[in-house]
């Protein structure tokens, strides 16, 4: 049998509010009447923006994994800032007058906020530094604080042009990313916008894999990367040790001298204007290697 969701009494002659159609919200260049006070940041990406251009009096709640260390770049920010999950009830919860999320949030939870009346606006799913600056202006229209997105799009440019001033630097480096999985991230994905803005050249895209991809061991040791970017290992632990055991690719030349660019895990998965600083992560690291 499936639960029954259980609201608060304030919310419930709200809960009819919003029925057929589209709502405005819907709309790609929708921005509402007024400016909202209490936004809710349904995601990391949305709390990592809000916290650079919002008054924190008009962030009504974050994300609870944006107070997580494993997750986020943004935990001290946080601090004193009411945190929800991703429940609807718990998003509803705070009493907002809009709540932003990202691409891969649940079709039940907009599903619940669309009925309740809440504006919810989704930000896309970002391949590419132009998506996220994209992204970012979206979340100030939406807030009415298009001027101070301007100026973090703004802030995330001038650090893209002084990472690409060196790039050049960088050509003769080719790199993979892998996790334990041996997932590697090709053409459209993140990781192959931070190591293009880096310089340096991404074997999976090269080799024309998609965002996302599962490789065998023989392919990776067919490309024979010079370096290999991993997840930063959490303290106590070694970068990469999952390599180092691995049968096939403990073989690479790359894993054996520890050509491993370890990037912090929340500054590997970001999906906002902070991404840049990892670009600056892979030309620092292999700036010091000096040479494949």
């Amino acid at each position: 049998m499936r639960r029954r969701l259980r609201l608060s009494p304030w919310f419930a002659p709200a809960l009819f509010a919003a029925c057929g159609g589209e709502a405005p919200w819907d709309a790609a260049d929708w921005r509402p009447e007024r400016p909202p006070q209490r936004i809710v940041a349904g995601s990391i990406l949305a709390t990592e923006v809000l916290l650079e251009i919002a008054p924190r009096e008009r962030i009504a709640a974050v994300h609870e994994l944006a107070a997580d260390r494993r997750y986020s770049l943004v935990v001290a920010a946080t601090e004193g800032l009411p945190r929800v999950g991703a429940a609807p009830e718990q998003l509803l919860a705070a009493r907002p007058d809009l709540v932003i999320v990202d691409a891969f949030t649940r079709a039940e939870t907009l599903a619940l906020l669309r009925q309740a009346g809440v504006p919810v606006v989704r930000t896309r799913d970002a391949g590419s530094f132009e998506a996220i600056a994209g992204n970012v202006r979206a979340i100030g229209r939406v807030c009415h604080l298009e001027a101070p997105a301007e100026q973090l799009v703004g802030r995330l440019e001038a650090s893209l042009r002084a990472i690409r001033t060196t790039a050049a630097e960088f050509a003769h480096w080719r790199l993979c990313g892998l996790d334990g999985a041996l997932h590697t991230y090709g053409r459209g994905s993140l990781l192959d916008a931070v190591l293009t803005a880096a310089g340096a050249r991404n074997l999976a895209a090269e080799h024309g894999a998609g965002a996302f991809r599962r490789v065998d061991a023989e392919t990776v040791l067919a490309w024979r990367p010079d370096a290999i970017v991993v997840a930063a290992a959490a303290p106590g632990e070694r970068d990469g040790e999952w390599l180092r055991q691995h049968p096939a690719l403990r073989l690479l030349p790359c894993v054996q001298r520890g050509r491993l660019v370890a990037i912090p895990g929340p500054q590997l998965s970001t999906t906002s204007h902070h991404l840049a600083a990892a670009a600056a992560f892979v030309q620092a690291t292999l700036r010091a290697w000096g040479r494949p």
